[in-house]
């Protein structure tokens, strides 16, 4: 009797356990299927923005986008995101202003002004010199003799071109003994071609560049068991903000693969599409190290091509994974939408 006494309680305690073990692992599952549900709610808006610079976009209609209301839209935007709705939209469409104000001299302030969405020229140039510390036409009279460190553009006294006011970005101030014509270009071919449209998985990264593996490998955890991984899929990254503007901590980058049917998503896994048209396109076979010469490469060129950046995202298409190569290099190539000057 002891002893089934005994064991009874030791039964007891077991199922007390698991039970207390699986509403753990429950709720841990709860929360981690709710943090990525609202991930892929903000990824929608943060697209949606993207997409519609020119527009008038209030709390209201990205709330609508995320199926929240505004005032959990709001607290929840400013807890993924690092900073609110209001000053994400104002974000953006100034470095957006800035990206088109350095890459196509031939474009007024006044038709950048309501390509990116404000109403008239007086609000931009005070929006603009409050954010860069500088007019929109100091802004673009900035020295165009420029190279890339880290995804930094310097003019030739080593000097950051932009200037991000209380956002600015930290000078590694090692680069400023480098001299421009000291910048290794490397030997390869870059033409320019038709590419075509690509349709995408992707998850979303924010920050560093090297950090960028973590969001492939959710990827691909999330894809293998789908059958959308194969022997002949390839990968892509896709920039969405240029870092010689965009502080580096907020620079997003969306760690893709092709697909070539339509894939329903879930979850921090969304879908986009990147456009097909006119692109230089550089073919490199690079090690991790070499990244940097590769776009610095890239950017030497398209300054004495006759293009100039076009509309769309830069984007680089691996076409191998660096660890099936003996030496570990990326077949890669580095991918920018172009326009004639």
């Amino acid at each position: 009797m002891i002893l089934i006494h005994i064991s009874a309680r030791f039964a007891n305690t077991c199922n007390e356990i698991f039970s207390t073990f699986a509403s753990i692992v429950i709720s841990m599952d709860y929360k981690e299927l709710s943090r990525q549900e609202y991930t892929a709610r903000i990824n929608r808006v943060m697209d949606y923005i993207s997409r519609n610079l020119d527009k008038q976009i209030d709390l209201s209609m990205m709330a609508d986008i995320a199926s929240f209301s505004p005032y959990h839209f709001h607290r929840i935007f400013t807890f993924i995101v690092g900073e609110t709705p209001n000053n994400f939209v104002s974000r953006i469409k100034l470095e957006k202003a800035a990206q088109l104000l350095h890459d196509n001299p031939k474009i007024s302030i006044s038709e950048i002004t309501f390509q990116c969405g404000f109403g008239n020229v007086s609000s931009f140039s005070r929006a603009f010199k409050s954010y860069f510390e500088m007019s929109a036409k100091e802004f673009r009279l900035q020295d165009k003799a420029i190279y890339v460190k880290n995804g930094i553009r310097y003019s030739k006294n080593c000097q950051p071109i932009s200037k991000i006011g209380k956002n600015k970005q930290l000078v590694n101030t090692q680069f400023c003994s480098v001299e421009f014509n000291k910048i290794i270009i490397m030997d390869t071919k870059i033409e320019i071609k038709q590419m075509p449209e690509l349709n995408l998985i992707y998850c979303r990264h924010m920050g560093a560049f090297n950090k960028i593996g973590q969001a492939y490998e959710k990827l691909f955890k999330w894809a293998a068991p789908r059958g959308l991984v194969t022997p002949t899929t390839k990968t892509v990254t896709v920039y969405l903000d240029d870092p010689a503007i965009t502080s580096m901590d907020k620079v997003r980058q969306d760690a893709s693969i092709i697909v070539e049917r339509d894939v329903k998503v879930e979850g921090e896994i969304g879908k986009s599409t990147v456009s097909e048209g006119k692109y230089a396109v550089g073919h490199f076979e690079i090690k991790e190290t070499e990244f940097e010469e590769a776009w610095n490469t890239m950017c030497s060129w398209l300054t004495e091509s006759g293009y100039q950046p076009g509309d769309g995202s830069t984007y680089e298409l691996y076409h191998n994974h660096y660890s099936e190569d003996s030496e570990f290099r990326f077949i890669v190539d580095i991918c920018i939408p172009v326009k004639p000057l």
